[in-house]
């Protein structure tokens, strides 16, 4: 089999993705928590108040409701100065080759480390912090059977391996 897909990551990928780590953890639940506990003593002690702390309560209100996904963002968008826009994948048999600027390189499939399958994305991971992204808008309907093609491709490397 071979596949071929185009990666092009926007930085609204790359929020989403964080926003979803961030809010499918305990550091999310934390936040909510704290949200709803800002809104409570904002409301409770609005009329008792006077200006410094209700601008604290306000701050601490719109802490993580507006001001984090807005840094998450511009987070975002600093990770993708640095990320090639060309790159291409070619999967097949032997492994991921890559394009990107009129340079190829080969990556076996020993040298694939993982592949993560998210609502929205499949990210092949090359080594423990770089990876190739892979959104649903380039898999198109063949992310299943390309998902289910890569999980084959790893497990027969494990099984060479030992």
């Amino acid at each position: 089999m071979e596949y071929k897909f185009r990666c092009d990551v926007k930085s609204s990928d790359l929020w989403k993705i964080s926003m979803c780590a961030t809010y499918h953890s305990f550091a999310g639940v934390m936040n909510l928590i704290f949200t709803v506990s800002a809104l409570a003593a904002a409301f409770g002690l609005w009329e008792r108040a006077g200006t410094l702390l209700r601008g604290v309560l306000l701050f601490a209100c719109i802490l993580f409701p507006v001001i984090q996904p807005l840094a998450i963002y511009g987070r975002s968008i600093r990770q993708l100065e640095d990320v090639r826009k060309d790159v291409e994948l070619l999967v097949d048999d032997d492994g991921v080759c890559v394009t990107s600027g009129g340079e190829r390189e080969m990556l076996p499939w020993r040298r694939i480390r993982n592949a993560i399958k998210r609502r929205e994305v499949i990210i092949l991971m090359s080594d423990e912090t770089h990876g190739y992204m892979l959104f649903n808008r380039n898999l198109g309907k063949q992310k299943e059977e390309f998902f289910d093609y890569l999980c084959n491709k790893l497990q027969n490397r494990d099984r060479m391996e030992t």
